[in-house]
């Protein structure tokens, strides 16, 4: 049988990471990069070289044209955000015509919308992995490898840092999506509402060098909906993060305090109508010196701190990893990764999943082992302690320092 793969966003910077990862491991016979830039989409093809990667020109927004797209598609690999408001309409695509899909939605409220489509998509004998990228995606393989460990999970920190802001449309949306108003958490067992960005719920981690101590904040984000969702017995997870250096979460926090989180639309000239977000977001697009991007990439980090009882003994279990990997990299090659497993048969579930009900073992060493696109990688590898009650650290695996 032949598998096909319609990668939509796949010229983008982090859809185009995955589209090469796909074509250098060889899993899908057909790869097609599905775009709204056509000549973009071509000239990655071009870039690539491979006879079985081709073009389509697509709006996700015509649903009749994506549809028609996926008709014969294995699966469909999503990375057009922001998710909240394309998720849902390409995964409507994907039931009628019974086609897989992985994505890397990081918006709460989608993962909220994409979970309760789990009867339809279950009744088209489909699979939709979502979040499969690095925060949600890895994050939440850790969070699995430490429930994994104890007897019982209490308490989950979901973190990300990026080691610098990238400029990039959805990206930006996403910040301001996540960093307004009142989002989702989950504390003592239940929904709660939380304000993202409270210096009151910060938290101060030490990472390797050269990032050390960092100061994350709660954002909205779909780790706090998706683990209690799969694991009730769970009491409380967050999800935090930072944008390096600090100056960046700064401009942001003020931004939004101002209000420029907004998507109320006000009429400027008595004709034109603009949001403050969306003026925002233009702006810092034409003005990057305002978020102190000295290096694209730079390093960054996860952490994620699983916490409960081994043995009748409060433990943790802590799993660190740093890098230079850019975003795209990080988050494209496990949404890749995702739909390969889905294609080769590995995930048989049908349904909405998240990463924390795949096997942790199986998705870490076959992410180890595959054929890489970028040699020059500067990783610390995954670190894992294990903190006993009295505050000891027995170091299980040590990773590697940063050249």
């Amino acid at each position: 049988m032949v598998k096909k793969v319609v990668v939509l966003g796949g010229a983008g910077g982090m859809g185009s990471v995955a589209v090469k990862d796909l074509a250098l491991n060889g899993a899908f016979d057909d790869i097609v990069i599905a775009d709204a830039n056509e000549e973009a989409a071509k000239q990655l093809v071009s870039e690539i070289g491979n006879h079985n990667v081709s073009v389509a020109q697509i709006d996700v927004s015509n649903e009749a044209a994506l549809t028609q797209l996926l008709e014969d598609a294995t699966v469909v690999l999503n990375f057009i955000g922001p998710f909240y408001k394309f998720g849902p309409i390409v995964i409507r695509a994907a039931i009628k015509t019974n086609t897989h899909y992985v994505d890397i939605c990081d918006d709460y409220d989608a993962a909220e919308a994409i979970l309760a489509m789990d009867h339809d998509a279950k009744q088209a004998g489909i699979t939709v992995l979502t979040g499969m990228g690095t925060s949600p995606g890895i994050t939440n393989v850790f969070a699995r490898m430490g429930m994994d460990e104890l007897d019982v999970t209490e308490e989950i920190d979901t973190i990300w840092v990026m080691g610098a802001a990238e400029t990039g449309t959805a990206v930006l949306y996403h910040v301001f999506h996540g960093g307004s108003g009142q989002v989702p958490g989950f504390a003592h067992g239940q929904r709660t509402m939380i304000t993202p960005f409270s210096d009151s719920d910060s938290l101060t981690v030490k990472f390797p060098k050269p990032l050390g101590d960092v100061t994350v904040y709660d954002i909205g984000h779909p780790e706090p909906i998706t683990i209690p969702h799969f694991f009730p017995n769970v009491q409380k997870v967050t999800n935090k993060g930072a944008l390096l250096p600090p100056k960046v979460i700064e401009t942001f926090k003020n931004l939004i305090q101002l209000g420029f989180g907004s998507e109320e639309r006000m009429t400027i000239d008595n004709q034109t109508k603009v949001s403050p977000r969306d003026f925002i977001v233009k702006y810092l697009q034409a003005n990057p010196d305002l978020l102190e991007i000295d290096n694209p990439f730079g390093f960054g980090g996860l952490k994620v701190i699983v916490k409960g009882k081994k043995d009748g003994e409060t433990v943790s279990y802590v799993y660190t990893t740093v890098s230079n990997e850019s975003t795209g990299e990080s988050t494209g090659v496990p949404a890749a990764f995702g739909a390969e497993l889905i294609a080769t048969g590995q995930v048989s579930e049908h349904g909405v999943i998240a990463p924390e009900v795949l096997d942790p073992t199986i998705v870490l060493r076959a992410l180890g082992n595959r054929k890489q696109l970028n040699k020059s990688v500067n990783s610390t590898g995954i670190i894992i302690e294990k903190v006993l009650a009295d505050g000891s650290v027995e170091t299980i695996k040590a990773g590697r320092s940063i050249k």
